[in-house]
């Protein structure tokens, strides 16, 4: 079994597994347990549009995405946009 050898930087490690396989050295590793903590949403009721419901709906569709997540999105940009402004 091979053992990973200790990097400085970062760069140092891409270069080394540029030309390593890792399979030479997974005997080298531990399992490692991770959890993923979602932050919680809260909801809003939002009244639309039939018609604006079904464009966000095309488009969201043309994205690969649900409509809320597509709205979600949007008002993300947008208030990400306006922090830039007032800062």
């Amino acid at each position: 079994m091979k053992r990973i050898p200790s990097f400085k930087t970062e760069e140092e490690a891409a270069r080394f597994w540029e030309t390593h396989s890792f399979a030479e050295y997974a005997g080298d590793t531990k399992a490692a347990e991770i959890q993923f903590v979602r932050k919680a949403k809260k909801t809003v009721a939002l009244r639309l549009d039939p018609a604006d419901i079904e464009t966000v709906e095309a488009v969201a569709k043309k994205k690969g995405l649900s409509y809320t997540a597509l709205l979600r999105m949007w008002i993300k940009e947008q208030l990400a946009k306006e922090a830039r402004r007032a800062a």
